[in-house]
């Protein structure tokens, strides 16, 4: 479980994702906590990351459950990014939480027209793949260019049940290909350039991704720490490449940790 994250606290972040900068890997820091009771501790807690990263080879990732969906918190950390020209990550959610999720990252979409702000597309939900070809219909219409980061889900575990997740793998594995064609697909449009990045431990998905690369280069790729980080190591020589660096107090990372090995048991033969 410790190959998954850097430490209690941003120093120990930091120092992890120097490493990464060493092998040529953008670190994306995470205050992997999954929900609070104090989202004013959270907000000062990413107000006092983004004043201490280095440099913008980092990036950070948020989830908007740890500050309650609280817009002024949300807008007061977005601000602090343009500022310091630090990418922002905005992770997905839960169920319970999804359709407040993307009614705020829809209205992001159309308020910050911004190449730092990220929304989260969960592909192996059913509806995932038309709230991605609606959003990039708002971009075009709003010539806005549409920052996206595709994954195949985190919630696996706790949500199948719902009926609103594809069951069978191959299924997610198709909407994600699909997603990464239809982005792929705006050069033959009027829409601007989006930029993508592919968070996927998934090599066919990565192999796509990097041969439509030839013809028009919109997509970099990222991972967790500690996971295919061999093949990772290696796509960075070619590749545009960033790692999840997760870190917070230990006993409120206890829910993302375990989340994080149910969802990724099939990988687990790749951390060393």
């Amino acid at each position: 479980m410790f190959y998954y994250f850097a430490g209690n606290n941003f120093k120990h972040a930091l120092n992890v994702g120097k490493n990464y900068i060493n092998k040529c890997q953008k670190p994306i820091i995470n205050y992997a906590i999954e929900s609070t009771n104090s989202s004013l501790l959270v907000k000062k807690e990413y107000v006092n990351l983004i004043s201490n990263l280095p440099n913008n080879e980092y990036s950070i990732a948020l989830k908007l459950s740890s500050i309650n969906f609280n817009i002024n918190i949300l807008n007061d950390i977005i601000n602090k990014c343009k500022l310091n020209n630090i990418k922002l990550f905005i992770d997905a959610e839960d169920e319970q939480n999804n359709d407040k999720y993307n009614e705020i990252s829809s209205n992001i979409i159309c308020n910050n027209n911004s190449n730092l702000i990220y929304k989260t597309y969960q592909m192996y939900r059913k509806d995932s793949l038309n709230i991605l070809c609606s959003d990039l219909e708002l971009c075009r219409k709003n010539n806005i260019t549409l920052n996206a980061k595709l994954v195949r889900g985190a919630y696996w575990n706790n949500e199948h049940k719902y009926g609103k997740l594809f069951i069978k793998k191959e299924d997610t594995d198709i909407s994600y290909n699909q997603g990464i064609i239809e982005l792929y697909n705006t050069k033959n449009t009027k829409s601007k350039k989006p930029n993508v990045l592919l968070a996927t431990h998934n090599k066919y998905s990565i192999e796509l991704g990097k041969t439509l690369n030839i013809s028009n280069n919109i997509f970099e790729f990222a991972h967790l720490q500690g996971m295919n980080e061999k093949y990772y190591n290696t796509l960075s020589n070619t590749e545009k490449v960033y790692v999840y660096v997760p870190y917070g107090p230990y006993n409120e990372m206890i829910p993302y940790m375990i989340r994080r090995l149910y969802e990724n048991m099939d990988m687990i033969k790749y951390m060393y």
